[in-house]
């Protein structure tokens, strides 16, 4: 059985979509026959972090290869003579047991083929959101690690026809690979009534899920809410997510000065990052969904709301109809008229969760989904295994 060593995107819970991206994979392949599968190795450059990003799935990884080079001398010396006989220029040798790479490189020439991981295209499509350095510095990466692996994952056909168009000599090498999210026994643990008075939230309640980045567009949904009020219709959304901004800290000032300008702050009920059981149970709770994002490599968000059966309102863009979530509403990402409409049906139709028949429908439709991730990614694995880095 091949050994896939993956690679965490999200050590310091700065990107919790990308940490959640690889468990789900991992439960994808575990859900496979035993002759399908291929085995993981959570691997990592010199030490392991002390928070876990594979702890929830570590149940499901064969094992954990801490890979660095020997730290004597004599242990050195012996590797600069092995290395030399066999003229070798990577690192193959600390590798052991390692068969591909996913879905980045832990250091320089590893020597095992890689697939590498394009999330998105967002520096090429949203510009005006990255500094010139910043934009340089992805071009740079996604060139070196495209030309580098095997093959290239991308996360929908929207992000495939991006690297025809910012990458097309890569195009060969590139396959689609769709992930859904994965429930696991926790989801259904947590009374959602329970968790929502926890959380001092009313019995009704919009779920908004998104880190507090300017893509993300919460300014939607929050201007909604100010029409809504202006109607007479006292809805409430809480929102779950990173404050952390990767381009400093100027879009959460102004989510929360719009929200203090309308005196909205009984209305958006900003609670930061939460366990992910708790934020699960506040799906199950809300009425609906939002995901007002306007860029998307596939979204999580939209993931969820299909494997708990959950109405969502969101963003007209591409990749969210790419991923079609069976009771969706879609809205234009910047009619804050329209996004007012669509909650406040929602609002005065739907009662609190959970809707326990939508989330059967959502379970049934996740097994199957999660059986086409499992063999698509390890077909890809296999693929680069054989062809090795020819990116044949």
């Amino acid at each position: 059985m091949l050994t896939v060593g993956l690679v965490s995107v999200d050590p310091d819970r700065k990107w919790i979509g990308g940490r959640y991206y690889l468990q789900h994979l991992v439960r994808a392949v575990a859900a496979l026959p035993e002759e399908e599968r291929v085995a993981f190795a959570d691997v990592w450059w010199m030490a392991a972090p002390d928070d876990d990003p594979f702890e929830e799935v570590q149940d499901l990884i064969a094992r954990r290869a801490i890979v660095a080079p020997p730290a004597g001398l004599l242990g050195r010396a012996v590797r600069k003579i092995r290395r030399t006989l066999r003229r070798s220029r990577d690192a193959r040798d600390l590798f052991e047991g390692i068969d591909v790479l996913f879905p980045i490189l832990p250091a320089a020439s590893p020597g095992v083929p890689l697939v590498f991981w394009m999330p998105d295209f967002q520096p090429w499509r949203m510009p005006e959101l990255f500094s010139d350095d910043l934009r340089k510095w992805y071009e740079t990466y996604y060139l070196a690690n495209g030309a580098a692996a095997a093959r290239i994952v991308v996360s929908s056909a929207d992000g495939l026809r991006d690297l025809r168009a910012y990458f097309p000599h890569f195009e060969a090498k590139a396959r689609v690979l769709h992930f859904c999210s994965v429930p696991t026994g926790e989801w259904w643990e947590k009374d959602p009534a329970t968790v929502g008075h926890d959380y001092a939230l009313p019995e009704a309640f919009f779920l908004l899920a998104n880190q507090f980045s300017h893509h993300k567009n919460h300014l939607a949904v929050f201007e909604a809410m100010r029409i809504l009020r202006e109607r007479g219709v006292l809805a409430v959304v809480a929102c779950t997510g990173s404050t952390y901004g990767f381009r400093g800290n100027d879009y959460l000032e102004r989510v929360r000065a719009f929200l203090d300008r309308h005196n909205l702050g009984d209305a958006v009920r900003i609670l930061d990052l939460i366990p992910r059981a708790d934020q699960v149970a506040l799906m199950r709770r809300s009425i609906a969904i939002l995901q007002p994002s306007r860029f998307e490599g596939w979204s999580t968000v939209v993931e969820d709301a299909k494997t708990l059966g959950k109405p969502i309102v969101v963003s007209d863009i591409a990749v969210h109809r790419e991923q079609a979530p069976p009771r969706a509403t879609f809205v234009p990402a910047d009619d804050a008229d329209a996004w007012a409409d669509a909650m406040e049906a929602l609002w005065r139709t739907r009662p609190p969760g959970p809707h326990l028949e939508e989330e059967s429908e959502g379970r049934r439709a996740v097994a199957q989904a999660q059986l086409e991730t499992g063999r698509t990614f390890v077909s890809i694995i296999r693929e680069a295994h054989r062809d090795g880095g020819s990116g044949r």
